[in-house]
């Protein structure tokens, strides 16, 4: 995906991925106890080639170790969901014990943030009207392994 950033320097690259990083880990923290987190992942994207086969099959067998956590839920939303809201971009909805939500979303140049409780709660629907189009977790689990393991080791296109 960053290959897709025109004029992009390499020590700006090195610290996205290094941001990336840091941010997966509090997913695996024990102090204080790691959050939540529901991830809905298109079909599409355990098809679409964005890195070598390898690098594929390792993202997508990462994905399925950590969906074994108890914090972590990945739903895939199969193709036979058709045409839905979540293809016209990614977006994340953050809800802190206490503090109103916080909504992102992503575009072409980046995203936006939001706190807006009517903009969080139209997104929050949205992103349940997705998840309950969307195979369960261990279903997806199965899913995402059996695409790992057929599309993306040595004998897949």
């Amino acid at each position: 995906m960053l290959a897709t950033r025109p004029n992009t320097a390499e020590d700006e690259i090195d610290n996205l991925v290094a941001a990336l990083l840091a941010r997966q880990d509090v997913l695996t923290r024990e102090d204080p106890p790691a959050p939540l987190l529901w991830a809905l992942i298109d079909e599409g994207v355990l098809y679409r080639p964005v890195a070598p086969a390898e690098v594929m099959h390792d993202q997508l067998m990462h994905l399925v170790e950590m969906s074994r956590r108890p914090n972590i839920t990945v739903q895939v939303l199969p193709y036979s969901a058709g045409g839905h809201t979540g293809l016209l971009g990614a977006f994340t909805v953050a809800d802190l014990d206490g503090n109103p939500g916080t909504v992102n979303v992503e575009d072409i140049t980046d995203g936006r943030v939001f706190e807006d409780p009517g903009m969080v709660s139209r997104v929050t629907l949205r992103y349940k009207s997705l998840q309950s189009e969307a195979l369960p977790n261990g279903v997806s689990r199965e899913l995402i392994a059996r695409v790992a393991e057929e599309r993306w080791t040595g004998t897949a296109p």
